[in-house]
């Protein structure tokens, strides 16, 4: 009896190190595989592995952006002299506000003055010419011919006298428009030529910005669109988009965009430098 409760206990002890070998041996359960690969694959997972690398914003997603111009005068006219002579009185100076037709110099006019006067005898003599010749028509005393020749030599006097008019005016330097005298590039004395440049007048109360934007941003600026003007001296104010071009020019992949700013208030000086920010108004649908 003492044998074969020896033989029972290592049968035992061998079935148990068998059933422990199998267990060991055993392949992984199948559940907790498909959790393991469902987490590795997860778009967290992926996320995790690698910075993400954010594309460039588009201009119909919302996304403001700056460009540099200028604010120009929107009207900005040079005065050039219409006849040669000398300058024998000047009324402005640099900064003075003037209004069209504002005198700014005289130039010696003394030369047209008697030509005008000339004219005008010459006129008054073939309109009495004229008259006569009418009444010599009408009862018939001269010609066709000679009636049309005297109305002929009226009206060339009248126009010789016309021209003189305006030469005369020519010798009165006006300004053409209104605004400021941004430039005096002449004296009194001075001798000055036909086409000599002698002022620069600019109106201080329209500005004007240009800007080249990309062909990217085609389609999402219109007139009539708010933006905001941040000049270089500082401040900041709103201006609109006044016009669009649907013209990209294909050299520089770029198309005008024209901004016109109210500056009646006299808030920036004209010719400054600025950056006008701006939002496709796509954003704002």
């Amino acid at each position: 009896m003492r044998y074969a409760s020896i033989w029972h206990s290592l049968w035992a002890v061998g079935l148990l190190a068998v059933v422990g070998c199998g267990a060991a041996d055993r392949p992984a359960d199948h559940g907790a595989a498909s959790a393991e690969a469902h987490r590795t694959d997860s778009p967290a997972a992926a996320t995790s592995a690698g910075a993400r690398v954010e594309e460039e914003p588009s201009p119909d997603v919302g996304n403001e952006a700056s460009f540099e111009t200028v604010l120009a005068p929107l009207r900005d006219v040079e005065v050039f002299a219409r006849v040669a002579g000398v300058v024998q009185a000047l009324d402005v100076e640099e900064g003075r506000r003037v209004t069209v037709g504002n005198r700014l110099a005289r130039i010696d006019d003394r030369e047209q003055q008697a030509t005008l006067d000339e004219c005008k005898a010459q006129e008054d003599r073939a309109k009495l010419a004229w008259d006569r010749a009418q009444r010599l028509h009408e009862e018939k005393v001269i010609s066709e011919e000679q009636w049309i020749a005297a109305r002929s030599e009226w009206q060339i006097a009248t126009a010789r006298r016309q021209r003189a008019e305006v030469e005369l005016s020519h010798c009165s330097v006006t300004s053409p428009i209104a605004g400021v005298v941004a430039l005096r590039r002449v004296q009194a004395g001075q001798m000055v030529k036909e086409n000599d440049l002698l002022f620069r007048i600019s109106d201080p109360d329209r500005l004007r910005a240009e800007l080249l934007l990309p062909e990217s941003w085609l389609g999402t600026v219109r007139p009539g669109q708010t933006v905001r003007i941040l000049p270089a001296a500082g401040g900041a104010t709103s201006a609109r988009v006044s016009r669009v071009s649907s013209l990209v020019d294909p050299t520089s992949g770029t198309f005008r965009v024209t901004i016109d700013v109210d500056n009646r208030g006299g808030r920036l000086p004209s010719g400054v430098s600025a950056r006008v920010v701006l939002e496709p108004a796509s954003a704002k649908r």
